[in-house]
């Protein structure tokens, strides 16, 4: 697998959001590194997501593709914002997916291509293929050259660790970080901690919980050796 030297990741939406900003349920990243851009996931209503994303300086024009992790509307209603953007970016949705999130995405004027099988979809950037929660999600797994992988979650569905396990077992790299929805604001303290054990012991170091991630993920990190980072909407994120 190939890798890459830096990772910068802008929250576009999230729901606590920097002043300025609009904050609303879902979550948008704008991830770059020195050889692509990408959009993961589209928040929950175009407005949002086009005023934040001006609001950062992100073109999205610009993306060389984006990825949607899962159909549920708050990670897709702002495609719109994508396609007003006159972008010609591909938009990979998981192969489980409802014809109506590929019709809803064809009406837009954008290109919906299934994703069957992971692979490397940019220099170093493996999209794992879908997992099911439910629903069927997939995730995002970056080779940050001399650390290891970041992976992307949009809501974790299938289980954060489970994602981790399988973005190891599917490149071979050792992972290093977790960033995005987690999936535990609702799970008791015990699923949580067994959770942060899993991750900690696939080797994840750093955590970037958002979303629907819950605020106890951040409490309880440090417990088994892992560092959270609190982020807002708004947000840059380097590794």
């Amino acid at each position: 697998m190939d890798s890459i030297n830096k990772l910068r990741v802008g929250v576009l939406v999230d729901e606590k959001p920097r002043a300025g900003l609009r904050g609303e349920y879902g979550l948008s990243l704008y991830i770059e590194s020195e050889r692509w851009r990408l959009l993961f996931d589209a928040g929950s209503s175009y407005t949002t997501l086009g005023s934040n994303a001006s609001a950062m300086g992100v073109d999205l024009s610009t993306v060389d593709l984006a990825i949607i992790s899962h159909e549920h509307f708050d990670h897709t209603g702002g495609l719109a914002a994508l396609a007003r953007s006159g972008t010609r970016a591909p938009v990979l949705i998981p192969a489980g997916a409802s014809w109506r999130l590929e019709r809803a995405i064809e009406d837009l004027g954008l290109s919906a291509k299934r994703v069957v099988t992971g692979s490397e979809v940019l220099p170093g950037a493996f999209l794992l293929s879908q997992q099911y929660g439910p629903p069927y999600e997939q995730a995002l797994a970056i080779n940050l050259k001399g650390r290891g992988l970041v992976t992307v979650h949009g809501c974790s569905h299938p289980g954060p660790s489970k994602i981790v396990a399988k973005a190891l077992n599917d490149t071979g790299v050792r992972p290093f970080a977790v960033i995005g929805g987690l999936h535990l604001a609702w799970s008791p303290p015990e699923g949580v901690r067994s959770e942060l054990e899993a991750l900690a012991s696939l080797g994840v170091k750093v955590l970037v919980p958002l979303h629907c991630s819950g605020s106890l993920v951040m409490r309880e990190s440090s417990s088994f050796g892992i560092e959270s980072r609190e982020v807002l909407a708004g947000d840059w994120v380097e590794f």
